[in-house]
Formats: structure tokens, sequence, C-alpha cells
């Protein structure tokens, strides 16, 4: 059977927007993160953070127009429009693939990332990461120390608290550094569940296998906790991990108990 000549115009031009897409997040990633060095090295404070808040969130937001203009991602975060104003809250966030952090900071002028060191170490992230004060989970205690920094300064911290990328949809038992940051500051913590139409850039997905398009996302605001009085940060932690078993199981799965891993 023939193909239509519409269809194999659209194939085409989702292909070479595809591979535009990855140069454009790391040519314009990269640029701008080197000329974030110097300012990120010389200035300090929380409205130095908060210009790299903005920034991040800006060049996201035109990545994201860029996917969704050539048709290769389609977005539902309508949910989130009240989190633009928001602040001094702890977000967090299931974490089906690669592309998460940049879909929700995109909906988030002020957010700081809670980011692996080898990310912060990365060209495309290290200038602009730095000059927003985003946060290496490197060690416990000056982890929760710098959160709650963050959080006083009335930034919101983002977090995926399953450490790294949900395997095979099966959500990943919960590390418990953002319970512990909101026990001790009595941040209200604002769970956003993800569902992702495709396993692409999943874990152990590879990057350069074109996938059917459009990507669909969608971005959910779930329930707001507030640790009680002399809750214990596990049990706390405990409480928002069963909720997202509870929420994202899959149909016929029972939820799996919250593990409260460290």
């Amino acid at each position: 059977m023939a193909t239509h000549p519409k269809n194999w115009f659209n194939g085409i031009l989702h292909i070479a927007a595809f591979f535009g897409a990855f140069a454009l997040f790391a040519v314009v990633g990269s640029l701008v993160s080197v000329l974030c060095v110097l300012p990120a090295i010389l200035f300090r404070g929380a409205r130095v953070r908060f210009f790299g808040q903005r920034l991040i969130h800006r060049l996201f937001r035109i990545f994201l127009g860029y996917t969704r203009m050539f048709g290769l991602v389609e977005l539902d975060a309508s949910e989130l429009s009240g989190l633009h104003a928001g602040n001094g809250m702890i977000v967090v966030a299931n974490h089906p693939g690669l592309l998460d952090a940049v879909l929700m900071v995109a909906q988030m002028p002020r957010a700081v990332c809670l980011m692996k060191g080898s990310l912060a170490r990365n060209i495309v992230f290290s200038g602009t990461s730095r000059l927003a004060g985003y946060i290496h989970n490197k060690s416990n205690l000056g982890l929760v120390k710098k959160c709650e920094e963050r959080l006083k300064e009335g930034t919101n911290l983002l977090v995926f608290p399953e450490g790294t990328r949900t395997v095979g949809g099966n959500l990943l038992p919960f590390k418990m550094g953002f319970a512990l940051a909101a026990v001790s500051t009595g941040s209200p913590v604002q769970a956003i569940l993800i569902t992702a139409s495709s396993n692409y850039l999943g874990k152990g997905q590879p990057w350069l296998k074109l996938p059917s398009f459009p990507l669909r996302y969608s971005l959910r605001l779930g329930e707001r906790f507030l640790p009680e009085p002399g809750e214990d940060a596990k049990v706390f932690g405990g409480r928002v991990e069963n909720y997202f078993q509870e929420k994202l199981s899959r149909p016929g799965k029972k939820p799996a108990p919250a593990a409260h891993a460290q």
C-alpha cells in the first residue's frame, strides 16, 4: 500500500525536528551554561539565584515550545497553573523519564532541583544550575541544610524522591530527604503525578531511537501534605509515598507498602 505524501512529509519533519531538539538543547544549553559560570562564581545571594531560576525556566519553556510546535510533544499541565505564583513548597513528583524536570521547571518560575552530582558537572547544566542555586545530592546533612536555606528564601524545591527514573512503570522506594526537610521547616509538600504515553527516555531506553510522535505527557496536581506536630520524617514521608503508590499503581496491582528508604 502506497504511503500518503502528507504522512511521508510529516515523518521527515518529525525526524528532522527530533534531532534538532537534541541540537537545540545541547548547543543553547552549553552556551548559556558557559556564560553563567563567571557570574555564578562572582555573585551570591537570593536575588542572583532567583535570576538563574527564571533563566532556566524560560530556556525550558522555549525548548518545550519547540517540541510542541513540531508535534513532538503534547502536554497537559493545566492543573499546575497555580504553581506559577507558589513559593516555599517542596514539590514531589514521580520520575518516568528524563524530560520530567524540563516539563516541571517550565511550569515553575521559582524552583530549584535536587540533582545528581554527575548532572551538575555536565557542561549543559553546570553553569546555569550553579547560578540558580540547584542542590547536589552528595551528603545527607549538607543536602537538608541547603534545602532548608532555599525554602526559607521562598524558592520551591523540586524533588524526584525515587532518586532515579522509574523502571518498568513500577514506583521505586522513596528516599526521605524531602520529608526531613519538610519536617525541619514545616514546609508543605505538593504531590505531582506524571504520566507518559511512552517509555521514551525512561531508565535503560536508548536516546536516539525514534519514538512514536507525539509523546503525550500529563502533569496532574495531587494532594498537598503538611507535617503534623511531632511527626517523624519517616512517618511523614511514608504517607506521601503511600499516596503515590495508590495513585500510580497499575490496574489489578496492589500498591506496595512504603519502604522508607534513606
